[in-house]
């Protein structure tokens, strides 16, 4: 089962105008305590080693700051200079480089992809029908990257052409321009083009044409080139449900456009007011304000709550247009977003991955732009975690119906959050635990489908084969169109 982001507004309660913050010695406004407080109250919660904030409100920096380690291993204090490594954050910066060649008159947004990468070719001929604005809004039909091999990356100058040249034997998903589907193999390719017509490797122009003048003067898209006293460690659940430093970090650079910006606090606050000022930071121009409006223009509605712009999402919060971009990878989680008629922009990462950023960003813009406090709830799951392994399931069910039973309650419920407990149990071969968390899930909610489906998986993963097949069934008792319970069990029953 799939685990979603979700955006809980609840009414006020006042506790946090009370709390102290952290770190004393700032002599912050109520406003900025405010916003401190909250932010913390968001780490813990989902138990990050390490976040950083900054916002603008009105245009200017109403609070920074930067709370908890580096590295939980060294307990390195994070700081506002803390580099993390931004993940989809990045690809912003890559519209901005096309847009740059655009301005330069190097490029057309309708010029087909092949046009400037000849050797590009797919094993559909459809491939040819790309154009550069097709892969900026994600409508081109490339598909996604199933692999980023994180644990075998490449740092040399051709990783990025190579990766393009490996579409050879790849079909597209659907005909370029006929519907929106987000493609991070799309991003990556652009800066094989950013390189091939402007001459410089993809990160070098990006520094040259926006980095620098924009002073933002510690962010790069290369990880070596990350100070070791500034670098942040990814971290992830460990085999115990505790965070731990991943072995493996995520860079890659057959994957620059997409995912490997390394940015902190004080650079991105730099970037927001270059996107706040419509491509103007200190007098200097970054973009024309033609590009901004390419830019934050919405081409695709991708629902009732989404639309697409060139790389650049958007979103109602409040009455208001935010326009963002998140991002999550190998234990990291990111957001940058900006309200244009408020003047008002915000940036959050965390060394942890599966963190609400998008939510976390939205609570605070809320709480600071339009004073609508906010009491932030994490989900159940992320207290659960730490009783299920050391303590057992009755303690695991006691736990859960305590905090049901609060007043305020201090956790989100749904049966989402169980279903995703128990995978984190699989994932991490606690087959029998999990089966514990799922039939908890089916006892929450007995008419729910999808949670017999994950019983039966749990038997799967434990080679119960027979309770598997009796399971699936249950599930197709209370829903028999469920599709992938179908195919899992004429898997089975095949085998």
């Amino acid at each position: 089962m799939s685990f979603y982001y979700r955006i809980s507004y609840i009414v006020l309660v006042c506790v946090v105008l009370s709390c102290q913050p952290t770190t004393p010695e700032k002599n912050l406004s109520p406003e900025g305590a405010r916003i401190e407080q909250l932010a913390i109250k968001q780490k813990d919660s989902f138990d990050a080693p390490g976040l950083a904030v900054g916002i603008i409100k009105n245009g200017e920096i109403l609070y920074t700051g930067a709370h908890g380690f580096q590295d939980m291993n060294s307990k390195e204090p994070l700081t506002v200079h803390s580099l993390f490594h931004m993940a989809s954050v990045s690809k912003p910066f890559v519209a901005t480089a096309m847009i740059k060649l655009l301005e330069e008159g190097k490029i057309r947004l309708d010029d087909k992809l092949t046009d400037h990468l000849p050797y590009f070719t797919m094993a559909d001929s459809r491939y040819k029908d790309i154009t550069l604005n097709h892969m900026l809004n994600h409508s081109s039909g490339i598909p996604d990257v199933e692999d980023y091999e994180w644990d075998n990356p490449q740092y040399d100058d051709g990783a990025v052409e190579r990766f393009a040249r490996s579409h050879s034997t790849i079909k597209l998903d659907f005909a370029p321009g006929e519907r929106f589907s987000y493609s991070n193999a799309a991003f990556d390719i652009l800066c094989d083009v950013i390189a091939r017509v402007s001459g410089l490797t993809f990160e070098a122009y990006v520094e040259q044409n926006i980095f620098e003048p924009a002073g933002m003067t510690e962010s790069t898209f290369l990880k070596p080139e990350v100070p070791a006293k500034l670098a942040t460690e990814p971290h992830i659940l460990g085999d115990s449900l505790q965070r731990v430093v991943s072995k493996v970090y995520p860079y890659n650079r057959r994957h620059a456009g997409s995912s490997t910006l390394h940015s902190n606090v004080e650079d991105m606050m730099l970037w927001a007011q270059v996107n706040l000022n419509k491509g103007i930071i200190n007098g200097k121009r970054i973009y024309q304000e033609s590009s901004y409006e390419l830019l934050t223009t919405s081409q695709i509605r991708i629902n009732k709550n989404r639309s697409m712009g060139l790389s650049w999402f958007q979103r109602n919060l409040k009455g208001a247009t935010m326009i963002y971009h998140s991002g999550g990878d190998l234990g990291y989680s990111t957001f940058f977003g900006f309200l244009p008629e408020q003047q008002a922009a915000i940036v959050i990462m965390t060394n942890i991955d599966g963190f609400w950023s998008v939510d976390a960003a939205s609570t605070i813009l809320a709480n600071a732009v339009f004073n609508d406090s906010i009491n932030w709830k994490a989900p159940i799951h992320f207290e659960l975690k730490d009783h299920i392994l050391t303590e057992g399931i009755e303690k695991t069910r006691k736990v859960y119906f305590d905090e049901l039973n609060k007043s305020p309650q201090n956790y989100l419920f749904n049966g989402d959050y169980i279903d995703n407990l128990g995978y984190w149990l699989i994932d991490r071969g606690h087959a029998q635990k999990a089966l514990e968390v799922f039939l908890f899930n089916v006892e929450l909610e007995p008419e729910e489908a999808g949670w017999p489906d994950s019983v039966a998986d749990a038997y799967v993963a434990m080679d119960s084969t027979d309770a598997a097949i009796r399971w699936y069934k249950k599930a197709l008792e209370i829903k028999p169109t469920q599709k992938f319970t179908i195919r899992k069990l004429n898997r089975l029953l095949k085998d």
